[in-house]
């Protein structure tokens, strides 16, 4: 399995807890994504992972934590994506 089939999955087992209400879990599992998305500049899972966090910061009254990764979506360059959705539409 390639690193980004384990993002993806580790990615959507955070959503699943997130449904279950598990957020501390969850939390968890998306901080080791942001982790490990930049240190192998896999910008697709750091931008997923940080968005639902800063959501989740956001939905739980920590602003200041959820400016922090929601900004970090804004300023993370994603070609590949873009290029994706630009031939699908």
């Amino acid at each position: 399995m390639d690193a980004s089939n384990n993002f993806e999955l580790l990615f959507y087992k955070a959503l699943r807890l997130l449904d279950m209400g598990k957020t501390e879990q969850a939390s968890k599992i998306l901080k080791s994504i942001i982790a490990e998305t930049a240190e192998k500049e896999n910008n697709l899972f750091f931008i997923r992972a940080s968005c639902v966090l800063g959501e989740l910061q956001f939905a739980t009254g920590r602003h200041n934590e959820a400016r922090k990764y929601l900004t970090q979506v804004i300023e993370t360059p994603c070609v590949k994506t873009m290029l994706w959705i630009m031939k699908r539409t």
